[in-house]
């Protein structure tokens, strides 16, 4: 009858006064209610509220226990207090977007155990019918699973879910590599964007994104020397200059070394030693140097627009070139030159299979220019030639 109340039964103290209702929990922990009635038929009756009510009770406990221990809101919080806050507050925002969008559009999820393959599939599909492009899609997913990896790490779950993937184009990119022309137009547009005092520097950060391949967030930590969580030159004047990639300021959270290509050593060097000092990218603007990834990249994006420069056209829909099309031209010129092992270095990538999807996709034309140009040694002809 009672889901938390294992038994009880009607005592009377020395045989007389009121009636008490003892009980017994489901965990097997012993109560004692005063009924407040001498008449055991007013008792019984009394004692019946008095279980709906303590049987009521203890249910919201063990609730509230259960939640603590298992509900998704309180593990978020655990998830920010005891992982995220060590790590990059990127992440921490990702995450949060994330979960928000998961209780915008999922509120029937209260428990992890609740956030499995189904309710994946089911965010999924409420965020297509927002519209949401599938790389957003996939981006919440995957902030989301390494949320349940971690709880599963620390033995809150015993697997984690594994959703079916998501269909996706099968060229992923936004955006494609520019031609060196499309690169020198862009950057006559800059003038107008940035001002004429400013466009000179603001063409020399554009070749400079040309040659290097960083990520426009990347170009705010790269400095002329050493720089404690920065990326910074090491020793420009080596005979092979390298670039150190510090975790803390890049995506993979690893601290590692890079060489620099021929090309950005040139660009490099240009410049007189006694201005090699701070930042080597110094997006200034009539207020000062610009510290917002937003502002310079909205600013790239503008005279992409205004040189005509269209890199993708989806549904009536027109995507001018912008600050990552000159990143993805990098690793277009470097791809049929370098082994995937070493573009992906150079690229910075955790994985191969990122440079193999994005970077090492078919070009006919590419192909066919390597081909002819190998030298291969001369072999006598299997089968005779007709003429």
């Amino acid at each position: 009858m009672f889901k938390n109340i294992s038994a009880w039964k009607l005592i009377r103290r020395q045989g007389c006064g009121p009636y008490y209702l003892r009980f017994t929990t489901s965990e097997g922990k012993v109560g004692e209610r005063v009924t407040k009635e001498s008449r055991k038929r007013n008792a019984e009756r009394k004692s019946l509220e008095l279980l709906t009510k303590i049987d009521q009770e203890l249910g919201e406990k063990a609730t509230d226990k259960d939640r603590e221990l298992n509900g998704w809101q309180e593990f978020c919080r655990r998830y920010r207090a005891e992982h995220l806050k060590f790590g990059k507050p990127r992440t921490m925002v990702a995450f949060e977007t994330a979960a928000n969008k998961l209780h915008a559009l999922c509120p029937e999820i209260q428990y992890i155990t609740d956030l499995n393959e189904e309710a994946f599939v089911r965010f999924a599909l409420r965020l297509r019918e927002e519209g949401r492009s599938p790389a957003t899609i996939q981006c919440y997913r995957d902030h989301l699973l390494s949320s349940l990896r971690w709880a599963k790490q620390v033995r809150l779950i015993d697997r984690r879910p594994e959703p079916p993937p998501i269909g996706r184009n099968k060229n992923p990119s936004r955006g494609r590599p520019l031609a060196r022309e499309e690169a020198e137009r862009i950057s006559m547009q800059l003038p107008s964007t940035v001002g004429e005092k400013f466009a000179e520097r603001w063409a020399w950060n554009l070749e400079a994104l040309w040659r290097s391949g960083f990520r426009l967030g990347e170009t705010f930590d790269f400095y002329w020397s050493e720089e404690p969580g920065k990326h910074w030159i090491v020793d420009i004047d080596a005979a092979r200059p390298m670039i150190f990639i510090s975790g803390e300021s890049e995506k993979s959270g690893e601290d590692r070394i890079i060489p620099m290509t021929p090309d950005l050593v040139e660009l490099l060097r240009s410049v007189p030693p006694k201005k090699r000092r701070g930042c080597v990218f110094r997006w200034t603007l009539s207020k000062g140097d610009s510290l917002s990834i937003a502002t310079v990249g909205n600013r790239i994006s503008l005279a992409g627009k205004q040189a005509n420069v269209v890199v993708s056209r989806k549904a009536n829909r027109i995507k001018f070139a912008s600050a990552h099309d000159f990143r993805r031209s990098f690793g277009a010129r470097y791809a049929p030159v370098v082994m995937p092992d070493v573009l992906r270095i150079l690229m910075r990538h955790a994985s191969i299979t990122t440079t193999m999807t994005y970077y090492t996709h078919s070009n006919a034309l590419r192909t066919a220019s390597a081909l002819y140009a190998a030298e291969l040694p001369s072999e006598s002809s299997l089968l005779p030639v007709s003429t």
